[in-house]
This record gives C-alpha cells, sequence and structure tokens, in this order.
C-alpha cells in the first residue's frame, strides 16, 4: 500500500519518522488523543478513537515492521518482495534466535518493541475468550454478557483460520498465508483517515501533568524519530498507556504514579532532576498483580512425527516450499513455526474450589527430529501473583516470579500431567522423554525452577489493575471500569496491564477486545 496513506498532521510523512536523524519538535499541533504502544491494545484504539472524528497520534518506540508499513528487516530469499520477517508465519520463531532491533531492551524479558508489539512477533494463535476468563477476572461491566459486542466486532474483522495456507491444505499435520491482525486491519482502517497519524521509533519519557490533568507527553528520539513534548487539545485531550505490562507500568513510574518506594527509586535515576515533585505523587499499587501462563514442557517422541527445520529456512529455506511460499501463499512457510499444534485444554476443579483452565499446546522440536514438546499453561482460576519494579537504570525487571506461589495452583499443574499421561498411555511407539517414566508427575513439576527463565510464557499482565477498589486508600487497583488512572482526570490505560488475572489462553485476542469495549465506554465519558 501507498506510504501516503499515513499522515503525520502538520509534521511531515511517515517516511520523515524512519530517517537515521532525530526531529525536535516544533509545530504546535496538539491532539484529542495521544496513544502510547501499537500492540494489540493501541492499534485497536487508535483506530477507533480516529473512528469517532477524534485528532489521534500514535507513538511507537520501535521501527517499521511488516512490509505494508514499510519495514525493511528480512532475510535474503525476502528480497525484492514486500515481505519481512514479520510477514512470514514461517519466520515468527526467529526472534528466539535473532532478536536484535525486535525485542525490547529495557526489560528483562522478551517483549516486541516494533510497530504491532507482540502482535508483530508472536505465533499468531487466535480464538475467542471462554467466558469465565472474563467472568471470573473481571469486574462489574466487563463480564462476559459485557463483552458480547466487542467480541463479535473483533472477529468479524479478525476471524482468523484453521487452515492458514490459502489453498485449504493443512502442511505437516502431524504437529495465514501472510500474517495479519490488527495491523492488517484496525491500523489499515485508521491511516485512511486524515486525523489519524503515526510515529515511531519515539520514545515516550513520560507523561506531562499538574496534579491529576496530563498537558501532553515527554518524548525522546530512538534513533529516528521525534523529541520535544507533544501536547493533548486543551481541556479535552487524553492520554492513552498501550506499552504492554512492563512498558505501561514503567511510564507511570516516570510520570510519578506508583508506590512510594519504585517513585523513590525514578528521583534517584537519570530522570530525578525533571521529574515532577513528590507533592504530586499518586501512590498507586503499580507492578503488582504481575502474572504470567505458568508454562510446563513436556517432551515426547513418535516415528510419525517429522522435524522442520524452520530456523534454516531463514537462511536456506528449501527451494520448492520458498517458491510455493511466494507465489501462492501455500505450504509449509504459511503456517507458524515450529509447526504449532495440536491444542487442547482442560479444567481442573481446584483443592481450593477453584477452577483452574489448563491450556496445552504442542510443537514439533525437542532433542530428537521425532519429538514433540508440548507446553501446559495454566491461565484462569490461578491465585498466585508477581511484583515487577524499576531500577535506577530505568530498565524494568520481575522482582517477584509469579509462578506457583499457591499450593491449588501447583496441585492443578500436576493434575494436569497426570490427565495428559493417562490420555497417552496407550499410544503405540510414543516415548515418553521428559519427564522421564520413572518419575512422577509431582516429583517433575517440583523440579522446575518457579522462574521466568523456566516457567515463563511472555503473556504478561496486570501491572495496573482494573477495579473499583481505589489503589490509593488502601485497594488494590490502579484504573477505573473505564480504564482512567485513580487520581488522574485524563489518562488511561488499555493493554493487558489493567487484567485483573490470567485468561484461558494466549491473550491477544481477549486484548483486542478488551480494547473494543474500553473504546466504548471512554468515548461514553463526559469531558
Amino acid at each position: 500500500m501507498a506510504m501516503a496513506g499515513v499522515m503525520l498532521t502538520g509534521l511531515g510523512s511517515l517516511a520523515a519518522a524512519q530517517s537515521p536523524t532525530c526531529t525536535k519538535l516544533s509545530s504546535n499541533q496538539t491532539y484529542d488523543y495521544i496513544i502510547i504502544g501499537s500492540g494489540a491494545g493501541g492499534v485497536p484504539i487508535a483506530d477507533r478513537l480516529s473512528e469517532a472524528g477524534h485528532t489521534v497520534l500514535l507513538i511507537e518506540k520501535g521501527h517499521l515492521s511488516s512490509g505494508r508499513w514499510g519495514g525493511t528487516m528480512k532475510p535474503a530469499w525476502l528480497t525484492g518482495t514486500n515481505l519481512t520477517r514479520f510477514d512470514v508465519p514461517g519466520l515468527c520463531n526467529q526472534i528466539w534466535a535473532d532478536p536484535v532491533g525486535v525485542s525490547c531492551t529495557d526489560i528483562d524479558q522478551m517483549a516486541g518493541c516494533i510497530l504491532g508489539g507482540g502482535t508483530a512477533v508472536n505465533a499468531g494463535l487466535w480464538w475467542k475468550p471462554h467466558p469465565v476468563d472474563w467472568d471470573s477476572n473481571f469486574p462489574t461491566g466487563w463480564q462476559s454478557k459485557d463483552m458480547e459486542a466487542a467480541t463479535q466486532k473483533v472477529f468479524s474483522r479478525i476471524p482468523g483460520t484453521t487452515h492458514p495456507s490459502v489453498d485449504g491444505k493443512r502442511y505437516l499435520a502431524q504437529g495465514g498465508a501472510e500474517r495479519g491482525g490488527p495491523l492488517a486491519t484496525y491500523l489499515l482502517s485508521a491511516s485512511g483517515r486524515k486525523n489519524f497519524s503515526l510515529w515511531t521509533n519515539t520514545i515516550a519519557k513520560r507523561v506531562v501533568r499538574s496534579g491529576g490533568h496530563v498537558t501532553g507527553v515527554e518524548l525522546e528520539c530512538n534513533g529516528a524519530g521525534y523529541t520535544g513534548t507533544v501536547s493533548v487539545t486543551p481541556e479535552t485531550g487524553r492520554v492513552i498507556l498501550a506499552a504492554g505490562a512492563f512498558g505501561s507500568a514503567k511510564l507511570l513510574f516516570r510520570s510519578g504514579i506508583g508506590p512510594t518506594d519504585q517513585l523513590n527509586v525514578v528521583k534517584n535515576s537519570a530522570d530525578g532532576e525533571t521529574m515532577i515533585g513528590s507533592d504530586s505523587w499518586i501512590n498507586l499499587p503499580v507492578g503488582y498483580n504481575l502474572n504470567d501462563h505458568v508454562g510446563t514442557d513436556i517432551e515426547i517422541a513418535h516415528p510419525d512425527v517429522v522435524f522442520y527445520d524452520y530456523y534454516a529456512a531463514w537462511n536456506k529455506p528449501i527451494v520448492e516450499d520458498k517458491d510455493q511460499y511466494l507465489n501462492t501463499r501455500t505450504g509449509p512457510l504459511a503456517q507458524a513455526a515450529p509447526n504449532i499444534g495440536p491444542i487442547f485444554w482442560e479444567i481442573i476443579n481446584g483443592k481450593d474450589g477453584t477452577p483452574r483452565h489448563l491450556h496445552w499446546q504442542a510443537r514439533v522440536e525437542g532433542s530428537r527430529n521425532t519429538s514433540m514438546t508440548v507446553t501446559q499453561y495454566l491461565g484462569t482460576g490461578s491465585v498466585s501473583r508477581g511484583r515487577m519494579v524499576i531500577t535506577r537504570q530505568l530498565n524494568t525487571v520481575v522482582s517477584i516470579p509469579p509462578y506457583l506461589r499457591n499450593e491449588a495452583d501447583k496441585a492443578a499443574v500436576i493434575q494436569g500431567l497426570v490427565s495428559l499421561q493417562e490420555s497417552l498411555k496407550d499410544i503405540p511407539h510414543l516415548t515418553w522423554i521428559n519427564p522421564r517414566p520413572n518419575v512422577t508427575a509431582e516429583q517433575f513439576v517440583n523440579s522446575i525452577p518457579a522462574i521466568p527463565s523456566r516457567r515463563g510464557s511472555n503473556h504478561w499482565i496486570g501491572t495496573a489493575k482494573m477495579g473499583t477498589d481505589d489503589g490509593r486508600t488502601g485497594g488494590t487497583a490502579v484504573v477505573d471500569l473505564d480504564t482512567k488512572v485513580y487520581g488522574t482526570g485524563n489518562l488511561f490505560v488499555v493493554d493487558a496491564s489493567i487484567f485483573p488475572g490470567m485468561v484461558t489462553a494466549n491473550p491477544s485476542a481477549a486484548i483486542v477486545i478488551a480494547a473494543e469495549h474500553a473504546a466504548n465506554r471512554i468515548l461514553a465519558l463526559k469531558y
């Protein structure tokens, strides 16, 4: 598509934002909405607010990703096409081998700092949340019945498919086309409006505020973006943070919003001299309630399993498969690496009376060419929580991992593994590699350290929890039911940060649905 579709109102074109120099803001252009972060939350809500006629500026700290938006990162075999590493599903797993220029450098976990955020680098798995995800986790106004309209709208725009290859075949079935999602739908429609602007390579340093009223956002150039302060429309303008569970929390900390211990860390950092005065700090439990799917990997092998080397496809794809993909968008490269599937679920009735949802997801990789690694994810119903904090270097780290800190959570993980062992016991020629046959499920689960590098799924949520119990007065919530930050009049958070609890599976769809629902609530608010 023509890049002229995305205009930076009063400040040039999208190409200017990608130039190798920093641009000092000199225009007095203001925006009704400034949105920080272009992931599953930021892009949909930017589209909805611009659709409603408001002037919207979407700011992304990373650079362009998909070829449809001018991205250029690609292997040699994509030269001459408008495709990048972010467009070809079979290359998605490459981020784990080569994350430079893609992953965030200020977070101690893997996260996409790129146009599209996590939606540009994940495996593209996509399905509707279980109704209990909303009903057991979210407050009044965010129950499954309240989310029906948003869910229908999201899945009418991004329906998903069980046959990503456009020829309708499932390849490597023992275990499309191009990556789409919000970048190919919500951003596409937003980009056609004159009232929508996109800036990349631009870091939001902090929101500028007087008491609880935000007047703008202070920016830093990330190699080729903008520097200075961009303002919201006087009286009626709003800022929405959509930078993810770590990025949004970091912005709140740097803006003087969060627990006093964390704000003092920022005060003693390079931000100290320009940080808002402590008399204007807003004490909220930002960074608490951190959660992630608890991941437990098992490995099995079977002679019918065939390994496809998606990593080798980066430099030397099989010629027939490369041509098939480039010419017709079919074949193995049209589906996500590393040959994901099957996927299945189970609900375990917890020892504490709380049902816990387990999601199992298989992929063809492991210690043998006939191996499948099957990951169990503990989601809805889990009660363990952790914490993230900020350092004096202004990086964010997981200080308390959220994994299996509750015995009923651990018991559900163990019982789920027992169920899997039972269901696979009669399959001929199947070999258990991990856990070994002489190791019990309980021994195996207890042997895996409860740390992100061993149990993490990179499905982080919860650091700016939504709720009615105002965190300023002893409650646990950072944002209210309209996603507005307590103690402010025009600052909002719309991403996985606001989730009170974990959903059943990969949260991307739930975040997009939440953004649709949040847009309705924000648009209904009186100025």
